[in-house]
């Protein structure tokens, strides 16, 4: 492994391991104060949420974390002889699949419907009694997969 290729790699676990750490407070924290909310104050305050997830700093970390991850993985399978290439490519395909797509597959088509309904309605009610429980139990995987990437990308500095 190359110095590029090892500051990379630390990099991106870095990465995951943030995003896994921002995930993991939403599942400990905020979605479990949002179930006791009024329903009504806990649709406005995720619609917030949505909003601030696409401003600086989370959205860079997130995308940067995928296409870092992607780029390794390439990477690990070009130089596929290397002792650390399946650890990469492992960590990068977990990042990429546990988290990232999880995330513009699931997540993001929830919180748009989730955005579409105004607080305090019975559609906002409604929707929100499921998506409260669903959505946090997916993010629990996604937490859990960034989390994991991270420590397949460390594991994969040491192999090397």
């Amino acid at each position: 492994m190359n110095g590029f290729q090892f500051a990379l790699t630390m990099a991106t676990a870095l990465g995951c391991i943030v995003i896994g750490g921002v995930f993991f407070g939403f599942s400990a924290l905020v979605m479990p104060a949002l179930r006791q909310a009024p329903a009504k104050d806990a649709v406005g305050v995720m619609q917030a949420v949505n909003t601030s997830a696409l401003t600086f700093p989370f959205l860079p970390v997130f995308l940067g974390s995928a296409l870092a991850s992607a780029a390794l993985g390439v990477w690990a399978v070009v130089d596929w002889d290397a002792d650390h290439s399946a650890l990469l490519v492992a960590g990068a395909a977990t990042y990429l699949v546990g988290s990232f797509v999880l995330t513009v597959a699931y997540h993001v088509p929830r919180n748009e419907a989730l955005d579409k309904v105004t607080a305090g309605t019975a559609d906002a009610d409604r929707l929100w009694a499921v998506h409260v429980v669903e959505w946090t139990r997916m993010n629990h995987v996604r937490g859990l997969a960034a989390v994991a990437a991270g420590a397949l990308l460390i594991a994969g500095v040491a192999a090397a």
